[in-house]
């Protein structure tokens, strides 16, 4: 979901939290969602960053949102209670048993994704809890199922890594790396992702400028935040953003914050190329 800086402004909290160390293989971030009571229905913009959230609304069994590559409303009525985790870029396959692609631009209910039985883990979080009680109640379920899920493609983990930390270098310069053919690239990645390679690199880049124009304080240059995020040019900026977002640099940055933020996709590169 879109963390919203002036959220408070529309009578809606949106709030992150980090996710324990040992999850943190597989979780991005926990987080939870009130709107308030007397606000009425309040319409939430959510961007694609490459993540598939599992999210519980309200009392109501939790719903599975895959990776989106367009923005999309989502409309929460007036009092509406929201609790949700977040996966890593790649990691979702994994938790899920299933490829990230076959939610690709959906959203669907848990038990139309996963049998009865995988199900049952989850019963519990809603049920009579408080939000805070329904966080809790969501990590110890998390814990529960991720203890015995293995990595299924884990040159794609490197694969997600490896373009977050060299967002310059090209797609077929990472087929000859990891050495295999760029359409079996394509295949896996988005198996692991939900889209290809290219796709996320897109995705990543736009998140970036989301994070670069929140560290900037107020004083935007849209100039400069294009550059620094990794456009070409300040028109690159503006087809991506429409194309990601619906609207506008300038509309955008002025509401919407960067989703990845307890990732590390924006540090300094860790590893050199071979």
């Amino acid at each position: 979901m879109l963390s919203d800086p002036n959220a408070k402004l529309r009578h809606s909290a949106y709030r992150e939290y980090a996710p324990p160390a040992a999850l943190s293989e597989h979780v991005l971030c926990f987080w939870t969602q009130s709107v308030d009571a007397a606000g009425g229905e309040y319409s939430h913009r959510v961007l694609p960053d490459a993540c598939i959230d599992i999210v519980f609304f309200d009392d109501r069994a939790p719903v599975i949102v895959g990776p989106w590559t367009e923005a999309f409303v989502s409309r929460l009525a007036g009092g509406a209670s929201l609790t949700g985790v977040r996966l890593h870029p790649g990691r979702a396959a994994d938790v899920l048993g299933l490829p990230a692609s076959e939610l690709l631009n959906a959203s669907a209910p848990i038990r139309e994704v996963w049998r009865k039985a995988l199900c049952a883990v989850f019963d519990s979080v809603s049920a009579g809890a408080t939000p805070p009680g329904r966080l809790l109640r969501l990590e110890a379920a998390m814990l529960r199922r991720a203890s015995d899920r293995r990595t299924r493609d884990r040159a794609m983990r490197f694969a997600v890594r490896w373009l977050a930390d060299n967002p310059d270098f090209r797609v077929e310069t990472l087929s000859r790396e990891l050495g295999v053919s760029e359409r079996q690239l394509h295949r896996r990645f988005t198996a692991a992702v939900g889209y290809g390679p290219k796709t996320f690199q897109s995705v990543l880049r736009f998140q970036r400028l989301l994070h670069l124009a929140s560290q900037a304080q107020g004083s935007q240059n849209l100039a400069h935040l294009a550059a620094a995020a990794g456009y070409s040019d300040q028109p690159h900026m503006n087809r991506e953003v429409r194309r990601f977002s619906g609207t506008t640099p300038t509309d955008l940055l002025q509401s919407s914050a960067c989703t990845l933020a307890y990732g590390d996709f924006f540090a300094p590169p860790q590893r050199e190329m071979r």
